[in-house]
């Protein structure tokens, strides 16, 4: 099964601001959804709960919690998650946040997906947990695409 992580952070390696984005990149979104569509994405709580639209549409909505959630499919331990898509032959998964799933996942990682903000945002509260020098040591960037003036998609490869 290929793991892959996906998320937008800014040149701090900000990603949340009171448990929402702290920016509104249309081309950032839709690159989102693009690549995640017709998959399995994998979330907390904390994710869900923002989620303006939940489930999000066309994906197979999994969340990481101890309490039963609506609209998703709820697993309150890493290893019914993982047994669940080991039964469903579940060969690709996208992991979207948060900064605590993220950190699970990132060493069973074989792909990243991250967009590069240029916004600045002074209320951001959440940092993804894991320093672009860990990333660039374990991951090589394999491509780079320039969404618009604010955001940089890049795809790395575990090396």
């Amino acid at each position: 099964m290929e793991i892959h992580l996906i998320w937008a952070e800014d040149k701090n390696g900000g990603i949340g601001c009171n448990g929402k984005l702290p920016w509104y990149i249309p081309e950032d979104l839709k690159n989102f959804k693009s690549i995640t569509v017709n998959s399995t994405i994998i979330m907390g709580r904390k994710t869900w709960d923002s989620l303006p639209v939940k489930p999000l549409p066309n994906r197979n909505n999994i969340i990481l919690s101890s309490k039963k959630q609506s609209g998703g499919i709820t697993f309150n331990s890493l290893d019914n998650c993982i047994n669940y898509l080991n039964e469903k032959k579940i060969d690709k998964v996208f992991i979207i946040g948060g900064r605590s799933i993220y950190k699970i996942f990132f060493k069973i990682a074989k792909y990243l997906h991250i967009s590069f903000i240029s916004k600045n945002n002074q209320n951001i509260n959440e940092y993804f947990p894991i320093n672009q020098s860990v990333i660039k040591n374990h991951f090589k960037k394999i491509k780079s695409q320039n969404l618009c003036k604010d955001a940089t998609y890049t795809l790395w490869l575990k090396k």
